[in-house]
């Protein structure tokens, strides 16, 4: 499912936001590049080649938290860098950071159910794997490290 900037225009509106043209951009970024996780300062970044000037940083996370709280987006956390934000409405993911290489690999959570569910019958915690990325080795790191 794509949602367009208008309907994150709209969540923004629908949480008494005025629609500013840095904000209306702010949501256009997230809409036109929804495949990506973004960062705040990718974002920043991205919308002020757009705007006339009349965009600072704190716009920026204001409208991402406001997005955020009303469902429309998620944040989560990949390896030791920033905040990365992606639209709510994808399917729930899981990411593999390589802690040699960097490289990012995305899996389905679904993928993790048995582990989700172990975790859950052993300890009654019930985690939301989502949310940081798991680390580890790639399969070009992991063939490098049996081999040498």
């Amino acid at each position: 499912m794509h949602i367009s900037a208008d309907d994150l225009v709209d969540v923004l509106r629908s949480e008494g936001l005025r629609i500013t043209n840095p904000r209306r951009l702010v949501c256009t970024v997230i809409a036109e590049r929804h495949s990506d996780h973004l960062t705040a300062a990718a974002i920043f970044d991205a919308v002020s080649t757009r705007s006339d000037g009349d965009l600072d940083i704190a716009t920026v996370y204001r409208t991402l938290d406001v997005l955020e709280q009303a469902g429309a987006i998620k944040h989560g956390h990949i390896g030791h860098g920033p905040t990365v934000y992606h639209l709510a409405y994808e399917a729930d993911h899981q990411h593999l950071v390589c802690s040699s290489c960097g490289s990012t690999v995305s899996i389905p959570t679904r993928d993790l159910r048995s582990f989700i569910d172990v975790i859950t019958e052993r300890t009654g915690f019930v985690p939301q794997v989502e949310h940081f990325a798991l680390s580890g080795l790639c399969a070009d790191c992991a063939k490098k490290s049996t081999t040498e």
